[in-house]
């Protein structure tokens, strides 16, 4: 069975929810959306696993974060279609997952690499960081959640930048002078 195309995020309250759910549930199982969202490789090696079975141990956490979504969706139609068919819905989360990448990285590019590596506290203490990440919230509200999740990973967090912005390698310098 083919399920409808689901729609994520615009005006309609109802539609913008099913980001809300997805992610309540990674606020609320940390440990888990640690592991969605770690290096698979580096992760099967932590855990003793061989890379395929992190693989299919990842399905099973996608499969967890729709049963979070998708009951309680506002459509009908979709609750019963995901009653019968729950597997079918674990694509559409990868989707959205992509999606939020993408528009975090984009939204992280306003804030300079060093900003992107900051965490959310640090940067609305900055007052010019923080006109910005207001602005980011403004058109992205989903922003401050996945800097949580996302902000030290590089997989996700493409903008970040290493170096520690409290670093002073100026000072750091003249020691050899």
């Amino acid at each position: 069975p083919m399920i409808p195309k689901i729609h994520w995020d615009n005006k309609d309250p109802n539609i913008h929810a099913r980001t809300s759910w997805l992610l309540t549930w990674c606020n609320t199982y940390p440990n888990t959306q640690i592991k969605l969202f770690s290096d698979s490789y580096q992760e099967a090696v932590n855990e003793g696993w061989w890379h395929q079975q992190m693989s299919t141990q990842k399905e099973v956490y996608f499969q967890q974060v729709a049963d979070a979504v998708f009951p309680h969706d506002h459509n009908q139609h979709i609750r019963q279609l995901y009653t019968q068919y729950p597997s079918f819905f674990i694509k559409p989360i990868k989707s959205h997952f992509q999606f939020l990448c993408k528009k975090y990285n984009e939204a992280n590019k306003t804030l300079s690499s060093t900003g992107a590596g900051l965490t959310v506290t640090e940067l609305k203490d900055n007052p010019e960081l923080s006109t910005l990440v207001d602005k980011i919230l403004v058109n992205f509200p989903w922003w401050a959640d996945l800097h949580g999740f996302w902000r030290n990973n590089p997989l996700y967090n493409t903008v970040f930048s290493t170096a520690d912005p409290r670093q002073d390698f100026t000072a750091g310098a003249w020691q050899y002078f």
